[in-house]
């Protein structure tokens, strides 16, 4: 039996590689000298210990019989500690029956390390003997917080629903916080009879681990939802809170990683989550992010590591994984699944008022500034429906998106290399024909470029509509000019030719679509259309979804006034910059937001919702519950 404080487990060999490997990289931020334990665990053994220990009441790190060591078979190969070091894995030796012990302060211990078997299953996803788990611990005992979950959610009742019984079954967090900003939750059988069945629970276990809790407003988009459940939060600044997409499951080991990384790290960490794509097998998962940090020269977000694109886990150790390596600092993590540590919504604030998008990313350069760390842990990861970049681009979010990336960058001291690094891509929106997304951009631009006062903290409720008058203003338009438009082309033109017709177009009058490509929403972007003078989009089913036309009186025009909205913003950037860095501070206080609170429900109750607001529109609706 060994006592101390479980970094990492998995209860079988057969689990994928991904959730099994040991990130050293990663976890030598955490655990700095302490020596690292490893252990084979018999089958079942944590079968009364599920939670890695964690007290029930207490939330400590007990151990108790979780580490039972393997006997061995006479004639079956010990398992063998592997590691992964520049592209190569390296065969580390047996692990003995009483475990083995590393030390991940020596420069020489490899970046990454797993447990292969000598039984069947140990092949391609690095599995070791079926039936048998893996056990990282530290010597040293710590008390791992209590944890508010913290969910928005949007007419996305089954997701919400699922989600609360996800959380409330895991032992170490104390409560679930439901943000319902549609206005449905309260109605939605399956929710009420959790409730109940946990008002059932309580009345003969007053001391249940968890407690949901439906708080329900007016809908003020993922930022004003991630708000409400940070307030409630403060009510108990030593839990840790966990900020979640209705959509996003994470598992309880994943989130128990995530608070003992935390615990033991000795600077304030915000740990995020990678993740993974909700379509892909769950034994070959392909991940889809992990690490993101802001790039200062253009104030946009990249990988903070070398991912450039999905990455298939598929048939892959940690040998293929150079891409995951560090490139550079993480500044910020997804809001998909992120774990703030005790006390830092107290000492950073709430969210921007931003609705959505970028409201996570402005929190972590906050973070930043005040000596917190961020990592995305490896093998600490949430599933999730893999991104729709056509409908992110192409929808109204797109004007929110770009306004608050220009806001956030004022506010954060940018210099003008994020106007030039926007006129760039809005020079490629307008020569591809992406009208659209160049007209959002443009509205969100100038919706910046009015300054705080304009906007910040009192458009929560209108931030989505005044988004939509753009789209449906463009595609009435196109809905009479795409009008029995048939294909003629189904694959992209050359970079060469695309730009040539593209150049020769804007220096054309109008005319009829000559060229007209059909072409899947998931591969739209300024190259694939590059060329084209109208374009139909399809679902992965063959469904036309969308189309427009493109003309070089409309390339003209919009030139002109991307250009005149860049040429503006350039002469004012420098007065932006001091007014945004002194409103942010101001919206992001806790009683800042309780009057936004307030407002917004008295405004709700006087009946002056608007009708857009109410909208149950599923495809958007799973933007606006978080990001």
């Amino acid at each position: 039996m060994h006592v101390g404080t479980t970094l990492q487990r998995t209860s079988s060999a057969a689990a994928p590689l991904w959730d099994q490997a040991f990130a050293v990289w990663a976890w030598r931020h955490a655990v700095g000298a302490r020596p690292v334990h490893v252990a084979i665990e018999a089958p079942g053994s944590d079968g009364s210990d599920r939670t890695d220990g964690v007290d029930r009441t207490a939330g400590a790190d007990k151990a108790g019989t979780a580490d039972i060591p393997v006997a061995a078979h006479p004639s079956a190969r010990r398992p063998h500690l592997l590691g992964a070091e520049g592209g190569s894995v390296i065969d580390l030796g047996e692990i003995a029956a009483e475990g083995r012990t590393v030390d991940l302060a020596d420069p020489s211990t490899p970046a990454w390390l797993w447990v292969e078997g000598a039984t069947a299953g140990s092949g391609g996803t690095g599995s070791g003997a079926t039936g048998t788990g893996v056990r990282w611990w530290v010597d040293e005992q710590v008390e791992l917080p209590r944890v508010s979950a913290v969910v928005p959610t949007f007419r996305r009742e089954d997701d919400a629903t699922a989600q609360a019984r996800a959380f409330a079954a895991m032992p170490f967090v104390a409560r679930v916080l439901v943000i319902d900003q549609g206005g449905t939750l309260a109605d939605h059988a399956p929710f009420t009879r959790l409730l109940e069945a946990q008002e059932r629970a309580s009345a003969e276990l007053p001391d249940s681990p968890a407690r949901i809790e439906l708080l329900e407003q007016p809908n003020l988009g993922g930022s004003g939802g991630y708000a409400r459940g940070m307030l409630a939060s403060l009510e108990d600044p030593a839990q840790a809170v966990f900020l979640s997409d209705d959509d996003a499951l994470i598992s309880e080991e994943s989130l128990r990683r995530l608070l003992t990384f935390q615990a033991l790290a000795e600077a304030p960490t915000i740990l995020g989550t990678g993740l993974l794509d909700a379509g892909s097998p769950v034994d070959a998962p392909t991940l889809l992010n992990e690490a993101e940090h802001v790039e200062r020269s253009t104030f946009f977000w990249r990988s903070a590591d070398g991912m450039h694109g999905p990455l298939d886990l598929a048939g892959t150790t940690p040998a293929d994984w150079d891409a995951l390596l560090p490139r550079t600092a993480a500044d910020y993590s997804g809001w998909w699944g992120t774990l703030l540590p005790p006390g830092a919504v107290g000492t950073l604030g709430l969210p921007a008022p931003f609705f959505l998008k970028w409201d996570d990313a402005e929190y972590g350069l906050r973070a930043s500034a005040h000596g917190y760390s961020t990592m995305v842990l490896p093998g600490a990861s949430v599933t999730h429906p893999s991104w729709d970049a056509y409908r992110t681009q192409m929808s109204w979010s797109a004007r929110i998106l770009h306004r608050n990336r220009l806001a956030t960058a004022a506010a954060h001291r940018a210099g003008r290399g994020v106007l030039a690094d926007s006129l760039a891509h809005q020079l490629k929106h307008v020569l591809s024909g992406l009208h659209l997304t160049a007209r959002l951009w443009d509205e969100g631009a100038r919706a910046a470029l009015a300054g705080p006062d304009a906007w910040l903290g009192t458009d929560l409720r209108s931030a989505r509509a005044d988004g939509q008058a753009v789209v449906d203003a463009w595609r009435v338009r196109q809905r009479s000019r795409t009008e029995g438009l048939e294909p003629t082309r189904t694959s992209p033109f050359s970079l060469p030719a695309g730009a040539l017709r593209a150049l020769a177009r804007v220096l054309s009058p109008a005319r009829a679509p000559r060229s007209v490509l059909e072409i899947p929403a998931s591969t739209v972007s300024w190259r694939t259309v590059l060329g084209a003078d109208a374009v139909i989009i399809t679902s992965a089913q063959g469904e036309r979804i969308d189309s427009f036309a493109i003309d070089g009186h409309d390339d003209r025009s919009l030139l002109m006034r991307v250009l005149r909205t860049h040429v503006r913003l350039a002469l004012r950037w420098g007065s932006l910059r001091r007014r945004y860095a002194r409103a942010l501070p101001r919206w992001t206080t806790a009683g800042t937001w309780r009057e936004i609170l307030d407002h917004a429900e008295r405004a709700e109750q006087a009946g002056s919702t608007s009708t857009e607001e109410r909208r149950d529109d599923s495809a958007d609706a799973s933007q606006e519950g978080g990001r």
